[in-house]
């Protein structure tokens, strides 16, 4: 049974160099180096819908997870660069046993960079 939103909320953020693809939001891959077994921080150029369920794949390294569907939890914008940007997170809905893959995955990824 998936665990309730608030408790994936709470899961530990990882900062690391990981690929997010969604078409809905964007035609190509884009980068996130804020990302947790729960979901990731973005920062696009335009204003994601709150209330859609975007489908997502997520990849750490070698390893791919998804499609599974993402819900923006929250938004803002930022002024970058002389243009305007919007942070966002999004909340990454998989079953118990893929997010305890996507855990390992990151916790090797972490290992890694560290080594």
């Amino acid at each position: 049974m998936p665990r309730p939103i608030e408790d994936i909320r709470q899961l530990p953020r990882i900062q690391a160099h990981v690929w997010v693809e969604c078409p809905a939001l964007w035609d190509a891959p884009f980068p996130t180096e804020d990302v947790s077994p729960g979901g990731f921080k973005a920062v696009l150029p335009f204003e994601p819908e709150e209330g859609v369920a975007y489908e997502v794949k997520i990849r750490l390294g070698e390893a791919a997870f998804g499609p599974c569907s993402g819900l923006v939890a929250w938004k803002h914008r930022e002024d970058g660069q002389g243009f305007p940007q919007w942070a966002f997170g999004v909340l990454v809905m998989m079953e118990d046993e893929d997010r305890e893959a996507m855990a390992h995955a990151l916790e090797e990824l972490t290992r890694k960079a560290l080594a």
